[in-house]
């Protein structure tokens, strides 16, 4: 994912996710990171956070669980806080109706 970029990805009624889901809890990892940065995850649709949902270090591999609250068309975007790339890896393992 490039530095400063924004992605946005399906959760709601994949998977075995109810597209009524209100949240979900993933594994957030980054890997291969070419710089130091953070992501921060949060609902599309929604005003991206002061916060970050994990940090990371030049070619760190780092994981987090995120509970984050799912969009309106299903989706939570990823934005990549950084002067490089890293490799994002969003493991879903649960939700909430």
């Amino acid at each position: 994912m490039a530095g400063d970029g924004t992605i946005s990805f399906q959760v709601g009624g994949v998977g075995g996710v109810p597209a009524t889901a209100a949240a979900t809890i993933f594994n957030l990892t980054v890997a291969n990171s070419t710089s130091f940065g953070f992501v921060t995850a949060y609902p599309s649709g929604a005003a991206l956070p002061n916060a970050s949902n994990l940090n990371y270090a030049t070619g760190q591999i780092v994981p987090n669980s995120v509970t984050i609250p799912i969009g309106p068309d299903g989706k939570v975007n990823l934005y990549n806080r950084s002067g490089g790339t890293a490799q994002l890896i969003a493991d879903v393992s649960g939700y909430f109706l």
